[in-house]
């Protein structure tokens, strides 16, 4: 593909300025190819399954996470390479389903051979009740309520 062909230049072009400052690039060339073009809110699989557990991994990792695993998340999910390919995809898809992020970001698996993933009113609502844990989400709430309101809450909790 020529997209491929041209991202392709890029990588190998960062790559080399990292070595050259003798610092590893991080992000593997097949992680980097294959979520480009991506959606933020539709991860689809199928591009996916052809993988390596490793390359799988880093690659479903940060098309969800939009980062790299910390060296905590990696050493867990090392533990469980040796699996076959079907039972790491599975689980490992199974874990970032479940992730807050995949609920607050809406974001859906598509073409997953492993199980239909849970949009319902649910999955809606964790997601809405995950975003409200964040405290500058609920002063903002807080403040679009009526005054005698705030102040019982004010009462409560402060």
């Amino acid at each position: 593909m020529e997209t491929e062909k041209i991202y392709g230049k890029i990588y190998r072009i960062v790559s080399d300025s990292l070595k050259a400052a003798d610092r590893p690039f991080e992000y593997s060339r097949i992680t980097f190819l294959s979520n480009i073009g991506n959606h933020p809110q539709q991860i689809d699989i199928s591009k996916y399954l052809a993988l390596s557990n490793p390359d799988f991994f880093q690659s479903v990792y940060t098309a969800v996470y939009s980062r790299l695993p910390d060296q905590k998340t990696s050493d867990e999910w090392e533990r469980k390479f040796q699996r076959t390919r079907r039972e790491f995809q599975r689980a490992f898809l199974l874990y970032v389903t479940k992730s807050n992020v995949a609920a607050i970001n809406h974001i859906q698996f598509i073409h997953n051979p492993y199980f239909t993933q849970h949009t319902g009113i649910r999955y809606k609502a964790l997601g809405c009740l995950y975003r409200l844990t964040d405290k500058s989400s609920l002063r903002e709430l807080g403040k679009k309520l009526p005054t005698p309101i705030q102040n019982v809450i004010r009462k409560v909790f402060l």
